[in-house]
């Protein structure tokens, strides 16, 4: 977990690490401070995740990899 990672101000197509070793794109962001909804872009823990959305909680999200 990353405490430096303000997920409210994710935009969509933000590309994101995630404390599993997962990396994904921002698709959407509610703006809650709780929630973001991704697309899994490599999952190494599950490769067949990629390419699947879904919400992931803003402690999940370890860092900002590349921004729009």
């Amino acid at each position: 977990m990353n405490g430096l990672v303000n997920i409210i101000s994710l935009e969509p197509g933000t590309r994101i690490s995630l404390a599993d070793g997962a990396t994904a794109e921002v698709v959407s962001n509610p703006r809650d401070g709780i929630w973001v909804f991704v697309r899994y872009l490599a999952a190494p823990h599950d490769p067949a995740q990629g390419g699947r959305e879904e919400m992931v909680f803003a402690q999940d999200v370890a860092a900002v990899l590349e921004t729009p």
